[in-house]
């Protein structure tokens, strides 16, 4: 395994010889120290469709680099994602996950008949007991890509949570609310 390589198990997240989470917390740094890219830090609540907080919900986190690339070797391989990890939210649902913003991919994708740049995204694999599983893209709010139509459409048939980034002075900071149904 190379420096920079990480190994997302259940509950482990390892870079090169360098525990970042054990057991899945409210609190998930998904870079390592010396990631390039723009630092990055999201709080967010899970609630069910009622409003109440979902306290235990488990997030599965996987990201691109900075570079729109999932590992060095294969841009697209979400599935090993260098940039992954777990979190849980805590007993009032809340959760905090600090990373870089993703790039996007760097080739089009053949979507709806049109080649298609994908807007850069954080996926957001969500479980919890008595509620349906969701899978969610986390995309940002200023992302020229979203004034496509299609992306419009996307974001709002399928409900993927779009994040008002704001600048400071350690990176960008944003809140999100996610919705699961019973």
């Amino acid at each position: 395994m190379g420096a920079m390589d990480t190994v997302c198990l259940r509950h482990l997240v390892v870079v090169g010889a360098t525990v970042l989470a054990g057991l899945p917390g409210s609190s998930l740094q998904v870079t390592a120290p010396g990631e390039p890219g723009t630092q990055l830090a999201v709080t967010g609540v899970v609630q069910g469709k009622d409003g109440r907080p979902i306290a235990g919900a488990e997030i599965h986190v996987y990201q691109t680099d900075a570079t729109g690339r999932y590992t060095p070797e294969k841009a697209m391989d979400e599935p090993h994602a260098r940039l992954a990890g777990w979190l849980r939210t805590d007993a009032a649902g809340r959760f905090e996950l600090r990373s870089i913003r993703p790039g996007g991919y760097p080739k089009a994708v053949l979507l709806d008949g049109h080649e298609r740049h994908i807007p850069a995204h954080i996926h957001l694999d969500i479980t919890a007991p008595g509620h349906a599983k969701r899978r969610l893209q986390l995309v940002f709010a200023d992302d020229p890509l979203l004034a496509d139509p299609y992306w419009k459409d996307w974001v709002k048939r399928w409900g993927h949570p779009v994040l008002e980034a704001h600048s400071g002075a350690h990176g960008l900071t944003g809140t999100v609310t996610l919705i699961l149904a019973d």
